[in-house]
């Protein structure tokens, strides 16, 4: 028995399903992947096999494992007392950087998680408008919180208003919470402007993913993106972009800048922090203000802002802020994703990969690309049965991908900023092998 199976047992005695989050059960490998360390784009596992990691944490860890200015930076941080719950010039100095990258970040309060600050986003805009009603996009994902977890793994049935039946993705949500949430399709702006005007004056925000990578990579269309910005500014309604995977992955300014289109609030995790828990909620004043000690809506925590993970995002940001640092992402990309797309090609296998920045789902059997804009038609043509093949044989070659599950579309992928061009084609050549035996 292999000492990962060993620990997997152990650890049954003790935690739920001998795992400390429900996500890190593989069904695949049928238990856990118990990690001994991880350095640059590689995880290790308690038996000494290597992986190269297109999981990266979940997108956490864009900056790859043991980066020098990340260690260092925590290693200041212990230096310094371990400090939480007080403010620092590094928050200061954090909060400059944010508003400098990304549009509509005139104020900012930090939190630990994306689920946090996208529950604190939903709260501020119900408390700045006065109005109750959530509106969101099937498919997208905005944390496991009662405000937001609806439709992303379920379809609901569609009334003739467009409007989608709002559906927990888990139980113990009581109905309260359901009825002042409501859901539309995604990339419909007609059905949008339908649910809009039925629900017209009691809609506090639409909060949406302007790339759902919780999707695979479901991109939104910068027409689509521009009129909901118009529909709310005419309703007054708050617009919420989840940027907790976009944020510092693609082009500087992430999503907003590269769609051009900039949000009321907008929330980020991930790899702002390199891996350290750290969060953000940005946004325009006007309605930044709406929160204490200024406004009447509460924001707070005993770990928020703690003082090493502050520090290693002021690095991920000043990295992200190097000249060089996108270009180097989007050649990156290009090698991974185009040479991912000619062996499916090569081999005549029905799908692509498709990707933005340093994330990326892969289609199996989604023949065309004009489909992922369309989280119900994408979801029809995915082939689950031969993406599962495809992750046991990554496994098996060394490189870790998510099990994709029950579905019901593809999981979201992505590489770090330590991944070599040589990983990047030493991947390619696995590849090729694994699509040899699953087509």
């Amino acid at each position: 028995m292999s000492r990962n199976q060993q620990l997997f047992e152990e650890a049954q005695n003790y935690y739920v399903g001998g795992v400390d989050a429900a996500n890190r059960y593989h069904g695949i490998m049928k238990s856990t992947l118990f990690v001994d360390h991880a350095d640059g784009s590689h995880l290790y596992d308690v038996d000494g096999k290597a992986y190269l990691d297109f999981h990266t944490s979940a997108g956490a860890a864009l900056f790859g494992y043991n980066h020098p200015r990340l260690m260092e930076a925590a290693r200041k941080a212990l230096e310094r007392g371990g400090v939480m719950n007080f403010e620092t010039k590094d928050h200061v100095e954090l909060a400059k950087l944010m508003s400098k990258m990304f549009p509509c970040a005139e104020r900012i309060r930090l939190g630990n998680t994306g689920t946090e600050v996208t529950q604190a986003a939903v709260r501020l805009a119900r408390g700045y408008t006065g109005r109750d009603i959530c509106i969101r996009m099937e498919g997208h994902f905005h944390g496991m919180n009662e405000l937001v977890w609806y439709n992303h793994n379920n379809e609901g049935t569609q009334d003739a208003m467009g409007e989608v039946e709002t559906i927990p993705d888990t139980a113990g949500v009581p109905e309260c919470f359901r009825s002042v949430v409501k859901n539309v399709e995604f990339n419909n702006i007609e059905q949008l402007e339908r649910v809009c005007e039925r629900y017209q004056g009691q809609i506090a925000c639409i909060i949406l993913e302007p790339v759902s990578f919780n999707c695979g990579c479901y991109p939104g269309r910068k027409e689509y993106l521009e009129k909901v910005r118009t529909l709310c500014d005419r309703e007054g309604i708050v617009l919420i972009f989840d940027e907790v995977i976009c944020g510092l992955r693609m082009r500087p300014g992430s999503a907003q800048a590269y769609y051009g289109v900039t949000p009321d609030l907008a929330t980020f995790a991930k790899a702002i922090g390199g891996s350290f828990p750290i969060a953000a909620l940005c946004g325009k004043q006007k309605v930044m203000e709406s929160l204490a000690p200024l406004g009447k809506v509460g924001m707070s925590g005993t770990y928020t802002g703690a003082l090493m993970p502050v520090m290693a995002s002021k690095e991920c940001f000043r990295m992200a802020m190097e000249p060089d640092f996108y270009d180097e992402i989007d050649h990156k990309a290009e090698l991974l994703y185009g040479g991912i797309n000619d062996l499916f090609h090569k081999h005549g296998i029905p799908g692509h990969c498709r990707g933005l920045g340093a994330r990326f789902g892969l289609y199996f059997g989604v023949e065309d690309p004009e489909t992922d804009f369309n989280w119900r038609s994408a979801k029809k043509a995915y082939n689950l049965q031969q993406a599962r093949a495809f992750v046991r044989e990554a496994l098996d070659a060394g490189m870790y991908f998510v099990d994709p599950g029950k579905g019901p579309q593809p999981p979201h992928c992505g590489f770090g900023i330590q991944h070599s061009d040589a990983d990047l084609n030493s991947a390619l050549e696995r590849i090729d092998t694994i699509f040899a035996k699953i087509k």
